[in-house]
């Protein structure tokens, strides 16, 4: 399997081929939210159903930002999480799930 450069917030890390940029953000040390991606290490089950889009990066030479969860590294990659059009959408997401909840 081969080993990928990522660039994640400014730090560059190593990571293998098939690996999704959430599992990037992680070994970088920054954080994403998440809502629908969950990682049951006990049961062997990842939950990677990109429905609630709270994870949204930006990846440099993409127009549209991205799921951090399903979106599968590249070598190169350039990816933001902490950038203002990143956190304006995810604060979207989250006020568009809550104005259809029944609570």
């Amino acid at each position: 399997m081969a080993i990928l450069k990522v660039t994640i917030n400014n730090v560059t890390v190593d990571a293998a081929e098939g690996s999704s940029i959430l599992d990037c953000v992680k070994a970088a040390g920054a954080y994403v939210p998440t809502l629908c991606h969950l990682n049951l290490h006990d049961g062997k089950m990842v939950n990677r159903v990109a429905t609630c889009r709270v994870c949204l990066v930006e990846v440099e030479g993409r127009r549209n930002l991205a799921p951090a969860c399903v979106t599968i590294i590249t070598d190169g990659m350039v990816v933001r999480t902490n950038s203002l059009k990143a956190i304006k959408a995810r604060r979207k997401m989250i006020e568009l799930l809550l104005s259809n909840h029944p609570k």
